[in-house]
């Protein structure tokens, strides 16, 4: 049980379950849209395994900060040089700026409508994370169906990767908090 938790990748890692970490001066070696896929990955494993052991609220917490946190690295890799805080608001509107004549108008109105809600729900990114972290105007109830949760997080995530897989955005900063 001394042995360290992250050590030198052994000889034979084709043999043993893992996973190589790298770092190249500081840099990990991933882009932040591979981030943003791990969360979604991580998030539906999580959401999957709650619903087959009937679990709810035990699981909830963590599947809604992977989701929350993957839409936020889908549009930081969208947008990269974004302010490095957690808001989704800034890039929300800048997406909608530039997807806006790209792409039907219901569709983004969406999309950007879904990061809004998500935005408007965990404005801090820490409501999934600490016990009291919920922001003073949240609804005192909120009820999340996993079927639904799981049908719309794949269509926001399967929408980041089609507009991050064709270009169709400005790739630049959202530090001053205009649109791009």
């Amino acid at each position: 049980m001394s042995r360290p938790i992250f050590e030198d990748p052994p000889d034979n890692m084709g043999k043993q379950s893992g996973v190589l970490l790298v770092n190249w001066a500081g840099a990990s070696g991933r882009e932040t849209v591979e981030m943003a896929r791990a969360y979604r990955t991580a998030g539906d494993r999580l959401l999957h395994l709650a619903g087959e052991v009937g679990e709810s609220w035990e699981a909830i917490d963590p599947i809604l900060f992977c989701y929350r946190h993957a839409v936020e690295l889908y549009l930081k890799a969208l947008f990269p040089g974004s302010a490095k805080n957690h808001g989704l608001g800034n890039l929300g509107a800048a997406l909608m700026a530039q997807l806006e004549g790209r792409y039907r108008a219901d569709q983004v109105n969406w999309l950007c409508g879904r990061i809004s809600e998500i935005q408007a729900l965990d404005p801090g990114s820490t409501a999934f994370r600490y016990a009291d972290s919920c922001h003073a105007g949240a609804d005192p109830e909120i009820w999340v169906d996993f079927r639904h949760l799981r049908a719309v997080t794949h269509a926001i995530f399967d929408a980041l990767e089609r507009v991050h897989g064709a270009g169709n955005v400005t790739r630049r900063s959202t530090n001053s908090g205009a649109t791009p």
